[in-house]
């Protein structure tokens, strides 16, 4: 039987997000239901999926076969930088509601910016979306601070930035930026795809602290006044593990510790097509 953990909430005026969320990237087929279930029974009720993912439907089976209320959980999914058009970001987020079994999402991020197709047309058509009553809430992800800038003159309630987040990457100009909107920042890959379990720094707090690398990369984030964490992982042990992250807090000498860590700038998602880093 595992055990039920509490989690804690992001929340400003009426809107409320759990500050930990499960990612579902590369999770596929029976595994990705199963897996979308075990988290569900743990405690965790934020959900991250994606078109690109290719695993909407498994995750959508496995909310319904978890048997929680559809309005205990925070339900995100991103549409893909190929279909910002107004008429593919319709077309496809249908598509992407059937799939989820849904009739609506928490939360519709712009996956990527892309250039070549006006922004304007893209939050227009999440705007109109969202007044269907078909997302309660936009956002986006891997913008820069200057793209944000510009999509909030378009859309003031975007809400989050998802970017790439962890301590071997500054943030800090994006994080000034989304304090000042009242916005928070989702923060994905904050293991850097396994390279926390490396660090010296982190096992050594680990030792400390008794808690595993991975938590006290988790912990460090979750600390942090603005920021909502994604963490993904297959098993069952592993994410037992890293949602037993609110029993502890790190000491301030330890915090600053890990801030200068960020000084190594290693990104480790950057495709062709991501815009031009403020980091």
């Amino acid at each position: 039987m595992l055990r039920k953990i509490a989690m804690k909430n992001w929340s400003y005026n009426e809107f409320s997000i759990p500050k930990l969320g499960f990612g579902t990237y590369e999770l596929k087929n029976f595994s990705a239901v199963e897996t979308v279930k075990k988290a569900l029974e743990l405690g965790l009720r934020h959900i991250d999926t994606a078109q690109i993912y290719d695993n909407e439907s498994e995750v959508g089976q496995g909310i319904k076969e978890s048997k929680i209320s559809r309005d205990k959980i925070f339900l995100t999914t991103k549409i893909w930088f190929d279909s910002l058009t107004s008429q593919k970001v319709k077309k496809s987020f249908q598509e992407s509601l059937n799939k989820l079994k849904t009739d609506y999402v928490d939360l519709l991020l712009i996956h990527w910016p892309n250039s070549n197709i006006p922004l304007e047309e893209t939050l227009q058509a999440f705007m109109s979306l969202q007044k269907e009553n078909k997302i309660r809430h936009i956002g986006v992800s891997n913008f820069t601070c200057d793209l944000l800038q510009q999509a909030l003159k378009i859309c003031p309630q975007i809400i989050t930035n998802q970017v790439e987040y962890h301590v071997l990457i500054n943030q800090n100009k994006m994080l000034n930026f989304i304090e000042n909107k009242n916005m928070f920042l989702t923060a994905y890959s904050p293991l850097v795809r396994g390279k926390i379990l490396q660090i010296q720094q982190l096992i050594e707090l680990g030792k400390k602290y008794k808690k595993s690398p991975c938590q006290i990369a988790l912990r460090w984030l979750i600390e942090q006044k603005n920021v909502v964490v994604i963490f993904k992982s297959s098993h069952k042990t592993y994410i037992e593990e890293n949602c037993n992250i609110f029993d502890f807090e790190l000491e301030d000498k330890d915090k600053a510790l890990l801030f200068r860590l960020n000084k190594n700038k290693q990104r480790v998602i950057d495709p062709p097509f991501a815009p031009e880093w403020d980091d």
